[in-house]
């Protein structure tokens, strides 16, 4: 498939996904529509078993969304696609989705770095959702899901004053994973991929599914969740081929079956 706002690779099970929106990588409806044919196209390749999605560019990750495109939702009118849409495509994806993050992110490049899975982050790129200071509000899932990663009191903190936050205080929130020098974030995150491609992918699905859904709700149905997950993966044939990896001393072969 061809596409106009984003570099699609993929290597060793990996689907790399790079927006390129010079200069800054907005996310207007043409990025957005990019992700969202480029995640189903993953989504349809059995090759694909994990994705990293990061920027092009030396200065921003992404500065969020388009400001030129806001007339169109101040005058009523609906984009085409959403990118509450895409990114809970992302947050919902049944195969583990790395961001490299390897400059700064602000607004929705920030909100769709944390519909990811797991995150990568430059040592030298600050976080932020400044939208307060332009009088609106992170619109993209930024109230929501910066709660979920940190707490309500830290996550009302940084939407409140719309002050960005250093890459050192989000590994310490806990707001990534790993904080690297930037020339290493994508190898970084391509590496954390790889492995992830080598895993079980149905129980990689069903771990995926569980924590997304179970953190919606109370403990007991977190936990039917989790039953429900158990009882798919344990009838597939990778969970027999991981028993018999076990015991024959050997590296599993894993299917997706």
């Amino acid at each position: 498939m061809s596409y106009t706002k984003l570099v699609v690779e993929k290597e060793d099970g990996v689907l790399i996904l790079t927006l390129n929106n010079p200069p800054v990588n907005a996310l207007g409806q043409a990025v957005l529509f990019d992700l969202n044919k480029a995640l189903d196209e993953g989504l349809s390749d059995d090759d694909v078993r994990a994705v990293v999605i990061t920027g092009s560019g030396e200065k921003l990750f992404s500065a969020g969304a388009d400001i030129t495109e806001f007339a169109g939702y101040q005058d009523g009118g609906k984009p085409r696609i959403k990118g509450h849409d895409v990114f809970f495509k992302i947050e919902n994806y049944p195969k583990p989705v790395v961001a490299a993050v390897h400059a700064s992110a602000y607004g929705g490049g920030f909100e769709l770095a944390m519909s990811c899975h797991l995150r990568i982050l430059s040592a030298s790129a600050v976080l932020g959702l400044p939208e307060v200071k332009l009088g609106i509000i992170p619109g993209w899932g930024g109230t929501q899901r910066l709660p979920r990663i940190i707490g309500k009191t830290k996550a009302l903190e940084i939407a409140l004053t719309g002050d960005p936050m250093t890459a050192q205080d989000a590994l310490n929130f806990g707001v990534v994973n790993k904080v690297v020098p930037k020339e290493e974030v994508l190898s970084a995150a391509k590496a954390l991929a790889a492995k992830l491609a080598k895993g079980a992918p149905v129980a990689m699905a069903q771990i995926l599914k569980a924590v997304t859904q179970g953190l919606e709700t109370t403990l007991e149905k977190g936990v039917e969740i989790e039953a429900a997950a158990s009882a798919v993966v344990f009838a597939s044939e990778d969970a027999k081929e991981g028993a018999a990896a076990f015991l024959q001393k050997r590296p599993a072969n894993f299917k997706g079956k």
